[in-house]
């Protein structure tokens, strides 16, 4: 190898190194591409041509010549750009994956700026997956951003051990809508992944099982604006949470209780959330499946998160009349954007208080009957929008 081969690729590795340190510098994604065009990479036109469909003041027709142009490299060179994970996202050449119905396909994809940008494992396909296992050995994964599995299958056990994911920004397991019951973690392994992700700005936990305490007080989710944790199964967690310094950024906060008896989102956690010092930030919070009640209610309004929440949403609970007369009385109230009281234990009364305030921004027409509210029946709700 020349001398001249060594300096062209010192000077690729440090174009990409500083991409990986940088990765929203636009300056360097230019400087990479022009590099790539120079040395005759189809890439660098690719990654010329998704930079230029960012320009707010192109017309749609040059849009669409854009963006016609990029799938046509993509399609021809993808392969080449995913490396080790060119089968297993898009299938063997004799496989003809890329020929299969969307609803067959076990992988949605996505290319930004011309780099592997977003990993879909959907929950509808219970292959077997090597993904985990090849991103461990895949560079071409540094500057993803955005990793869904649906359907999990121990992934995350290996993706702890990856050097190439400190880029990603959400990450989401299991499946909102899904079944959670092949999604069964232990404790430890979501949180030793997630530890390993110092950019991380959105959190989705859609599992049964894998909540430690661990997670909730991980230093390294200073970024993170969005957690959703979708069966909180552990009592005293929240506490954890809201005892976190490292979450001053988060903004939305949803949780869902497990079905249990008594709920997981209780008066206890909520009131650690509503008095936490560190989460000054919340601005959309939604707790479902709690039986924080009438006197969560007085919680709210006396902590003053009022003041600063554009959504607050309530909706399974046990909030009655009582409830929502404390709530219509608070003078914040008509600082929310939306206010969800759905099936709690309002009459028209308590439900005609809030609407005088809050007008089209509340909802909570669907309420439980005496006989559902004492039988708890909202423990075991599956709404998750």
């Amino acid at each position: 190898m020349s001398l001249r081969d060594v300096a062209m690729i010192s000077l690729r590795d440090a174009l990409e190194s500083a991409l990986v340190e940088s990765p929203d510098d636009l300056a360097t994604h230019y400087a990479y591409a022009d590099y790539l065009q120079e040395k005759g990479d189809p890439r660098g036109e690719f990654i010329q041509l998704q930079l230029a469909l960012e320009d707010p003041h192109r017309t749609e027709s040059e849009q669409r010549k854009l963006r016609a142009r990029a799938d046509v490299l993509q399609q021809a060179f993808q392969r080449e750009w995913l490396g080790v994970l060119a089968d297993e996202l898009l299938g063997t050449i004799e496989g003809h994956m890329e020929h299969w119905s969307l609803s067959d396909r076990p992988y949605e994809i996505r290319f930004y700026r011309g780099w592997l940008d977003r990993i879909v494992r959907s929950a509808g396909n219970n292959r077997y997956s090597d993904l985990a296992r090849l991103m461990c050995q895949s560079p071409e994964t540094r500057l993803l951003r955005s990793l869904v599995l649906e359907y999990d299958e121990g992934a995350m056990e290996q993706l702890a051990h990856s050097p190439f994911l400190s880029n990603l920004r959400v990450f989401q397991v299991g499946s909102r809508f899904g079944d959670a019951e092949n999604l069964e973690r232990p404790f430890h392994f979501i949180a030793n992944f997630v530890a390993k992700l110092p950019r991380l700005e959105q959190l989705y936990v859609f599992t049964r099982g894998g909540l430690s305490y661990n997670l909730f007080s991980l230093s390294n989710l200073t970024a993170l604006h969005t957690l959703q944790i979708a069966r909180l199964d552990r009592q005293n967690l929240l506490s954890y949470l809201a005892s976190n310094p490292a979450l001053g950024n988060l903004a939305h906060l949803w949780l869902r209780s497990q079905a249990a008896r008594p709920s997981f989102v209780d008066l206890a956690g909520v009131r650690a959330i509503l008095q936490s010092p560190h989460l000054r930030s919340l601005t959309h919070l939604h707790l479902h499946c709690s039986d924080l009640g009438d006197v969560g209610c007085t919680e709210i309004v006396t902590s003053g998160i009022l003041k600063r929440l554009k959504v607050l949403d309530l909706r399974y609970g046990e909030i009655t009349d009582a409830g929502a007369r404390i709530l219509a009385d608070s003078p914040d109230l008509r600082r929310l954007e939306l206010l969800d009281i759905d099936h709690n234990a309002l009459s028209q009364l308590g439900i005609d208080a809030l609407r005088r305030v809050l007008g089209p921004a509340f909802r909570g027409d669907n309420q439980q009957s005496g006989e559902e509210l004492a039988q708890r029946q909202y423990l075991y709700e599956e709404d998750f929008a």
